[in-house]
C-alpha cells in the first residue's frame, strides 16, 4: 500500500467535502457543469494519480487511485474523475507523458467505424470533456486517435444518476496511431478498470446510505420512540451495514491484485458482490426513510441513483458471473483447488482452508 494513501484520501475527502455538495449535485443535473470542484480537483493533482512523476504524473499507485474513487463516491461528485485518470494513464503508457486535460477513453469497434461519420455512443461527460481517445478496432490490432469534442455533434443523453452519456458524431477521427496490443486486450484493460472504478465508487455511495439511515433513525421518532429503538429497523440497518463492510473488503482485495495475474477474478467477484448488495442496501435505505426518502428534496437519491446506475456498468453481475466461470472452465484444478489452493486428493473431513 502507498505511504500517501491516507494523504490523498484526506485531501479529496475534505475537496469533495467542500465542493460536492447537495445544492452544487443539484444544479449539476439542471445543466451546470461542476467548474470550481473539478478545478480544485485538477489542482491538487488527482486526475494525474498513478502516473510516474517523469512522465507528468504525481506518482502513487492503483490502491491509491481506487481509495481516492470510494470517496468520489461517498460524496457523489458529479465528475468523471475514473475515466480521466484511465485516459490519462493510458497516453501517459502509450506516448510517454501527458498533459492534464479533461478527457476520457472510448472504444469503438470495427462494426461502427467503417465510414464517416463516425458515432461514439455513451460518452461519459461527453457535452463536457475537451478531447475523446478513441480506441479502434482494426482487424484484431487496436489503434487510437484524440478527438477534440468541438469538432464534433453532440447528442444529450444521461444515465439513471442524471451522469452524462452523450453521443458524439464526428466526420473525422483525425490521426491515429497503432497500439502494441489487440483490441480484445485494450476492451479488457478498460472493462477492468471501469469495472473496479464502479466497485470503489458504490462501496462510498453505500457508506453515504448508511450514514443517512443511522442519523435519520436517530433524528426521526415514531410512537414516542425514535426510530432506532424499533427491532425491525436494526435489522434494517444491520444488514445495510454487513453490505457495506462486505463492500470494503471486496474493494480492497480487488484493488491489491488489480495489476496481477489474478486481478481479472478479483474485479469479477468485487463487481458481482456490488452489484448485487448495492440493491439490498438502496431498498432498505428507502424503506427505513418511507415516504421522505422518495421526495427530490431529499439527498437519498444523489446515492441510490448512482447505486442502480453504476451496478450496470462496466458489467453487471450477470456478465461478471459468466467471466468468472470462463476463467474457472478455463483452468485444469476444480473450482474447490482455485478457491481453497488445496489439490482434491489432500482434502478429507475436517481440512482446515
Amino acid at each position: 500500500m502507498s505511504e500517501m494513501k491516507s494523504f490523498i484520501e484526506d485531501t479529496a475527502g475534505k475537496i469533495l467535502k467542500d465542493l460536492s455538495t447537495k445544492e452544487q449535485r443539484e444544479r449539476f443535473e439542471e445543466g451546470e457543469w461542476a467548474n470550481s470542484l473539478w478545478k480544485t480537483i485538477q489542482e491538487s493533482g488527482l486526475t494525474l494519480l498513478g502516473i510516474e512523476e517523469e512522465k507528468g504524473g504525481v506518482g502513487g499507485d492503483y490502491e491509491d487511485v481506487f481509495a481516492i474513487l470510494r470517496v468520489v463516491g461517498k460524496y457523489a461528485a458529479p465528475i468523471p474523475l475514473a475515466e480521466v485518470i484511465y485516459a490519462n494513464q493510458f497516453l501517459a503508457t502509450h506516448d510517454g507523458e501527458v498533459e492534464d486535460k479533461l478527457r476520457v477513453v472510448h472504444l469503438a469497434e470495427e462494426s461502427s467505424m467503417i465510414q464517416s461519420p463516425y458515432k461514439l455512443m455513451h460518452v461519459p461527460y461527453g457535452r463536457y470533456v475537451d478531447e475523446v481517445v478513441v480506441i479502434r478496432q482494426e482487424g484484431q490490432q487496436a489503434s487510437y486517435s484524440i478527438v477534440d469534442v468541438l469538432t464534433g455533434e453532440i447528442e444529450k443523453n444521461a444515465n439513471l444518476a442524471a451522469e452524462p452519456r452523450d453521443n458524439l458524431t464526428f466526420l473525422n477521427l483525425g490521426e491515429t496511431k497503432k497500439l502494441d496490443l489487440s483490441f480484445k486486450e485494450a476492451l479488457e484493460n478498460y472493462t477492468k478498470f471501469l469495472a473496479l472504478s464502479r466497485v470503489a465508487m458504490m462501496t462510498g455511495a453505500m457508506e453515504s446510505v448508511l450514514a443517512l439511515s443511522t442519523l435519520y433513525a436517530k433524528e426521526r421518532h415514531q410512537f414516542g420512540r425514535p426510530l432506532h429503538r424499533f427491532q425491525a429497523i436494526q435489522h434494517h440497518l444491520a444488514a445495510m451495514a454487513g453490505e457495506v463492510a462486505a463492500a470494503y473488503s471486496a474493494l480492497s482485495v480487488a484493488s491489491s491484485f488489480y495489476p496481477s495475474d489474478l486481478g481479472k477474478e478479483q474485479i469479477a467477484m468485487a463487481k458481482i458482490e456490488l452489484s448485487a448488495n448495492a440493491n439490498v442496501v438502496a431498498k432498505a435505505a428507502h424503506q427505513l426513510h418511507a415516504g421522505i426518502g422518495m421526495t427530490y428534496e431529499h439527498e437519498l437519491h444523489h446515492f441510490t441513483r448512482r447505486l442502480w446506475s453504476w451496478r450496470e456498468e462496466a458489467g453487471n453481475e450477470t456478465y461478471w458471473a459468466d467471466q468468472l466461470a470462463s476463467l474457472y472452465q478455463a483452468r485444469e484444478e476444480t473450482i474447490w483447488e482455485s478457491i481453497t489452493h488445496v489439490k482434491g486428493e489432500e482434502t478429507h473431513a475436517g481440512s482446515t482452508v
